[in-house]
């Protein structure tokens, strides 16, 4: 993938930013996105009215496909265009300012800081940047968006990140797995033959992939390569886990296996993050901070650390957070099986597993099981 990605093809004024080096009429990942259609009409509308929108949800959601889907149809409402700046492959946060500015094709200069040289740019623009995967830079995406939009009263930025910016008038939108036809969908997108009696089993491929569009694409690749009876073998191999599951076409690193997209956020994770999000994976169903507090704290957890650490992971797009009176939560399967891969290593399983039988057979389930 090229540094930047120029989303826009729109004709303009010529000047810094309007060449047409990395452009594209079609955001790559995103030709023959399904069932994203309320999520992007949503982008659209939130990109309209604010001047921070941010894309959250579960690893290999989608975030960046509906983004850059909404984008791309939003770009008449911009006349200096729609740009695309990946930040996944950007590991010094302090050279943000520069990754935005050689996006725009900025000279360099010597005058100001790199920010303040990229806001005297974009003062006068009316522009979108779309960056693209912010999670392991919030707080220089933060800073930087925070800059741009009081200097800049035109230029609208649009995030995807598995956790919000926090800045000021942020809007927030969380993209959530696709529905169960949509996921099926999605499983035979590329005409796999399979018997009718076959159906069941798509059903339950795609409820154990959360119904996550890379984790299915994943699968559906593996599904091209087999006979007729295919899902079923599928189905019985995703009981052992889902280290198989690979695309190493895909343009973004991380995304070349469904292991390497979570290990993305685990590796975003403090330690203590990572020891809960390890005990947690126990639960298979609904809990709540007491029951987890019941079956994950110790003397390296406290309580305190475990109500705190379900709030971050929840944060995090890690675990799904359900309203109620006592707030229930649960944790992904795909989320849950990377998590008892890293129980196992740390060779914790028999002793948290014994925990949660016996919080499941105490009185507290009836308060906090559902």
């Amino acid at each position: 993938m090229p540094d930047h990605e120029r989303v826009s093809s729109s004709s303009g004024p010529s000047g810094p930013g309007r060449s047409d080096a990395g452009r594209s009429d079609a955001a790559p990942g995103v030709s023959g996105i399904i069932g994203r259609e309320a999520e992007t009409a949503a982008i659209r509308r939130m990109i309209g009215k604010a001047r921070l929108v941010t894309i959250t949800g579960l690893p290999g959601v989608g975030k960046s496909a509906a983004a850059m889907t909404a984008a791309r149809t939003a770009r008449g409402r911009f006349r200096d265009g729609v740009y695309l700046i990946p930040l996944d492959a950007l590991q010094d946060e302090a050279l943000l300012p520069h990754a935005i500015a050689a996006a725009l094709l900025l000279p360099d200069t010597f005058t100001a800081s790199p920010l303040a040289g990229l806001a005297a740019y974009l003062a006068d623009k009316r522009m979108l940047l779309l960056l693209d995967t912010c999670e392991h830079m919030i707080g220089s995406v933060a800073m930087v968006t925070s800059a741009i939009g009081q200097a800049c009263p035109g230029v609208h930025i649009l995030a995807t990140s598995r956790e919000p910016l926090r800045v000021p008038g942020e809007q927030t939108l969380a993209v959530g797995p696709l529905a169960a036809d949509e996921a099926v969908a999605l499983l035979m997108r590329n005409g796999p033959t399979l018997a009718p009696s076959e159906a069941v089993s798509l059903r339950l491929i795609a409820r154990k992939l959360d119904r996550l569009p890379l984790a299915l694409g994943m699968a559906a690749r593996e599904l091209t390569c087999q006979e007729p009876g295919g899902a079923d073998a599928l189905l019985a191999r995703l009981d052992d886990g889902y280290d198989f599951l690979a695309d190493p076409d895909a343009l973004v690193p991380r995304h070349r296996s469904l292991a390497a997209a979570i290990g993305w956020s685990h590796q975003l994770c403090t330690p203590a993050e990572r020891l809960l999000w390890a005990r947690v994976a126990v639960f298979d169903g609904a809990f709540c901070v007491a029951a987890c507090q019941e079956v994950c704290a110790n003397t390296r957890l406290s309580a305190s650390d475990v109500a705190h650490g379900i709030s971050l992971l929840a944060e995090r797009s890690l675990l799904l957070h359900q309203a109620g009176d006592p707030p229930m939560f649960t944790m992904p399967s795909t989320i849950r099986d990377y998590g008892m891969t890293m129980l196992r290593r740390l060779a914790e399983e028999d002793e948290v597993r014994s925990r949660y039988r016996r919080w499941r057979a105490g009185p507290r389930q009836a308060v906090c099981w559902q």
